[in-house]
């Protein structure tokens, strides 16, 4: 069987290589570059020519789609910037996707998500384990979520075993302005993508199970202030995505700063015709 992977890239020349690197035994490798301005396209042509160039979004479901269609293989690798993988899980991945007798749809592979140089099992982002590869007819792609992208119409799920360093990284957030920056780009995508019918109490009670999670499940605060910081930085994704569904569907300051702005710049035209009418007299 064969094996594509596909990426969808923005300006990421610092990292990109290293993800390239790992994904060299693929049959496939397809590149979806939002417009870089950076050398990214430039270095994903010496690992494939399939490198496709689409118009930039801070995040789009359809592009999303559009790279699970572009693909030829059977079986699908979705990976990021931020991902790297161990050659060993690699041949794992390889031996069991060219089983003609391999019974599921998804695999499951060992994932570690690195989080501002972290990744303590007591970490609000820590999982053990991604489906990462699955086989390109059971999967959907869903309008409503960033984070939850993926739709997989199976149940016949394997999971492989393993543990540092057999498995898959995910490195992200190297900053903690990084952190903000992307985090910026899934609040406004959210709050767009968001269905107008679901209620801001939903939106809220995300933050009240991202505290319940952090403080009382994960126990971060036992992690001293690293944990801390890594609850807090959890947390305020979840303050900050209302912030931004409110603006979306209620904010009417930039009406009311032209209203304002306005009502002062006529003010401002009447003094200077009645100073004008004062000098005339």
């Amino acid at each position: 069987m064969s094996i594509s992977v596909v990426m969808l890239v923005y300006n990421e020349e610092a990292r990109i290589e290293a993800t390239l690197r790992c994904v060299t035994w693929c049959d496939e490798i397809v590149v979806l570059d939002k417009h870089s301005t950076d050398r990214t396209r430039e270095i994903a042509l010496r690992y494939t020519p399939k490198v496709i160039e689409i118009p930039y979004s801070d995040y789009d479901p359809h592009a999303l789609r559009l790279a699970l269609d572009l693909v030829s293989s059977e079986w699908i690798l979705l990976l990021t910037a931020s991902d790297v993988l161990h050659p060993l899980l690699a041949g794992q991945i390889r031996s069991l996707v060219d089983r003609a007798d391999f019974p599921y749809d998804v695999i499951h592979v060992p994932f570690r998500r690195y989080v501002l140089g972290m990744s303590p099992k007591r970490s609000p982002w820590y999982g053990d384990n991604a489906a990462a590869v699955f086989r390109k007819e059971v999967v959907s792609v869903v309008d409503e979520s960033v984070h939850a992208a993926l739709r997989f119409d199976t149940k016949r799920v394997y999971k492989l075993s393993g543990a540092e360093p057999y498995c898959l990284y995910h490195l992200t957030h190297r900053t903690v302005d990084s952190m903000m920056q992307r985090h910026q780009l899934y609040w406004r995508s959210q709050a767009r993508l968001l269905p107008p019918t679901t209620s801001m109490w939903r939106v809220a009670l995300d933050i009240l199970r991202a505290v319940v999670g952090t403080v009382f499940k994960r126990k971060v605060f036992l992690l001293g202030w690293s944990g801390l910081a890594l609850g807090a930085a959890y947390i305020s994704y979840f303050l900050m995505q209302f912030v931004y569904v409110w603006e979306y569907r209620f904010s009417k300051a930039g009406e009311t700063y032209d209203a304002i702005r306005n009502l002062i710049a006529q003010a401002w035209d009447q003094k200077a015709g009645a100073d004008g009418d004062d000098a005339e007299s």
